[in-house]
């Protein structure tokens, strides 16, 4: 019995720690991914990804305190997001940005 008293709280605390340290994105960040996507050109032999790092990182200036830094994991969502659009829902996405964006953030 003593043992459950104090395993059940250092669970609880293990559970909350590991929440705190899942990267969480922001609503703007995957706003900001989501526009990166839809300008990119999607008919380029380099891959969706590397393209987004590309137009993010390269949109650093060199004096910049705070370097903006790729995030791959959100990166790989909203291109999933992609990929699950037709064929069709592509096609008009890739002509009509804001269709586009507003595809992807459904």
């Amino acid at each position: 019995m003593a043992k459950a008293k104090y395993i059940l709280p250092l669970l609880l605390i293990l559970a909350l720690a590991a929440w705190w340290f899942i990267p969480h994105d922001s609503e703007e960040d995957k706003a900001y991914y989501v526009a990166v996507l839809c300008a990119i050109d999607h008919d380029s032999k380099q891959p969706l990804d590397r393209q987004m790092q590309n137009v993010i990182e390269g949109g650093n200036s060199d004096y910049a305190l705070q370097k903006i830094t790729y995030k791959s994991g959100l990166g790989r969502s909203v291109i999933a997001r992609w990929q699950q659009l037709t064929p069709d829902e592509q096609q008009r996405a890739v002509q009509d940005n804001l269709l586009c964006q507003q595809l992807l953030k459904r």
